[in-house]
């Protein structure tokens, strides 16, 4: 009979190996711990390769993305190295795919006093998160992406003005990719913008002088210069976008 008996074929040891983890699974998991410590989830998106949701507790907000090498980013506030940031949760849609490979980015929309900020980061096939922009030093100091176009690689920034003497001196530029970095924007509609800046500012220059309004006055001039000085920057040193930096 054992003779007989026909052989139990042989298992590929290559199907018990799996690469990385399921990122639905893994984001249950991390989600009904959450839950566990008092938190409501909030929205939830899911790409091939990841999920993103956000959950707040009171004071107390995240967002997490979970890709097939497990937990991959999370932001929260509070947080001791951001003290100003009020709380982050998950931008609205549409959202971008800066790199076309059919998979939509993640926005993150983080509340600041006065404004609200934009950290745009992607997932690539490996399952790593990276920022998709960073803004350069020369435009400004505390930038703050205001707009990201969920179309095409364009981005609306706020920086402040440096060296100003008063600390609300603050300007919004508008930033497209290049072949392979960031530059200002010198399109069309881009040329629109700007002039609307000057033009505001000039108007609003000559009424403070007016009124004889002293710190509003020097805000704006201080204003109007960095704006002319960016646009008479030839050639601007630029981040490049996707340096391999991982966001942890």
């Amino acid at each position: 009979m054992i003779g007989c008996a026909k052989p139990e074929p042989v298992q590929d040891p290559l199907d018990y190996l799996q690469i990385g983890v399921d990122p639905r699974e893994e984001a249950i998991a991390v989600i009904e711990d959450l839950r566990r410590h008092g938190y409501t989830i909030g929205r939830r998106i899911e790409e091939p390769g990841y999920v993103a949701f956000d959950a707040v507790n009171g004071p107390y907000s995240t967002v997490r993305v979970v890709t097939t090498r497990g937990p991959s980013l999370s932001l929260q506030v509070p947080d001791v190295r951001w003290p100003e940031r009020q709380w982050v949760k998950l931008a609205p849609d549409p959202r971008p795919d800066f790199d076309r490979d059919g998979r939509h980015d993640v926005v993150v929309a983080i509340r600041e006093p006065e404004r609200t900020c934009l950290a745009w980061v992607q997932v690539n096939l490996d399952g790593f998160v990276a920022e998709v922009f960073r803004s350069n030093r020369e435009w400004g100091d505390s930038p703050c992406v205001i707009e990201v176009d969920p179309s095409w690689p364009r981005l609306l920034v706020e920086v402040s003005v440096p060296g100003a003497t008063s600390p609300d001196a603050r300007v919004r530029v508008p930033v497209r990719a290049t072949a392979r970095s960031w530059a200002l924007d010198d399109s069309p509609s881009a040329v629109v913008h700007w002039d609307r800046q000057i033009e505001q500012r000039e108007q609003a220059l000559e009424e403070a002088t007016t009124r004889g309004d002293a710190l509003s006055y020097g805000r704006l001039a201080a204003e109007l210069d960095w704006l002319e000085q960016l646009r008479k920057a030839k050639e601007p040193v630029l981040e490049p976008a996707g340096d391999g930096e991982e966001a942890r």
